[in-house]
C-alpha cells in the first residue's frame, strides 16, 4: 500500500498543475468573464446595461480580448478611491469611449481609444483621466458623441 503514495502524489500533483494551466488559458484567452456582476449605468439620462470590473484582476482584464460590445453596453470599473487611474488598450480588438466619472458627474471622455495591434505593452499609450476619478465606463468608440455624453453630465449606478 505505501508503495502506491508516491504515485498517487505525483497524479494529484499532475492533475493540479493541469488545472491550473487550464485556468490561466481561459483568463489569458477567454472572450468574456461570465463571474462579472451585471447593472445598469445611467449617463446623461442614457442607459448602459454593464458588466462591474471591481477587483484588481477584473479591471485588469478590462475589455481585453474580447471582439466587441453590444448596443448600448459597457464595462464599469469602481475604484475604492479617487486617483488618476491610467488605461491601456492591451490586447483590445476595437476602439471605445472611455469615460471618467467621479462621484456623480463625468469629468472628461478619451474619445476613440484605438487598439495598438503588435505594439509591446511598455510601447502602449496610456489614457489618464483630466482630474482624479473613482469610477470609470467604457462603451463602443462614437456612443459618447452619439448619446451627447460629455463633463458634467449626471451618471446614475442601479446594481
Amino acid at each position: 500500500m505505501r508503495k502506491n503514495v508516491p504515485i498517487v502524489l505525483l497524479i494529484a500533483f499532475i492533475v493540479l498543475v493541469a488545472c491550473a494551466i487550464l485556468l490561466f488559458y481561459l483568463f489569458i484567452h477567454g472572450a468574456t468573464n461570465p463571474l462579472l456582476k451585471k447593472a445598469e449605468v445611467s449617463v446623461g439620462g442614457n442607459i448602459f446595461r454593464v458588466e462591474i470590473a471591481q477587483t484588481s484582476l477584473e479591471r485588469s482584464r478590462g475589455l481585453s480580448g474580447r471582439d466587441g460590445l453590444a448596443e448600448g453596453s459597457g464595462m464599469f470599473f469602481i475604484f475604492d478611491a479617487p486617483s488618476a487611474y491610467g488605461f491601456w488598450m492591451k490586447d483590445m480588438k476595437f476602439p471605445i469611449d472611455i469615460i471618467w466619472i467621479n462621484g456623480d458627474r463625468v469629468v472628461g471622455i478619451a474619445l476613440n481609444a484605438a487598439p495598438e495591434p503588435g505594439k509591446p505593452v511598455w510601447g502602449l499609450k496610456i489614457y489618464y483621466p483630466p482630474e482624479p476619478v473613482d469610477r470609470v465606463l467604457e462603451v463602443n468608440a462614437g456612443d459618447a458623441a452619439k448619446y451627447g455624453i460629455k463633463a458634467g453630465s449626471a451618471v446614475v449606478f442601479r446594481e
